[in-house]
């Protein structure tokens, strides 16, 4: 089942891409709490926004980059 996204959340989809395109490969988790923090929006907003197009998220761990890249890119 598909789940419908909001325009807003389509808006800052093309940032979230950016951002954790630009994250070093090592990196393979990223938590919604760093993405929030580095693109100085509300921690809130990210988690929901990240939860609307990937439910994929783990609580202490984050969501896996690569697989968040290739729903975020999907979405758009």
């Amino acid at each position: 089942m598909r789940r419908t996204v909001s325009r807003a959340t389509l808006g800052r989809v093309p940032v979230y891409l950016k951002y954790l395109k630009s994250l070093p490969e090592v990196d393979k988790y990223v938590s919604a709490t760093k993405i929030a923090s580095s693109l100085k929006l509300g921690d809130v907003l990210v988690r929901k926004d990240l939860q609307m197009i990937s439910g994929d998220g783990k609580p202490k761990v984050g969501y896996e980059k690569n697989a968040l890249i290739a729903k975020l890119s999907e979405n758009l």
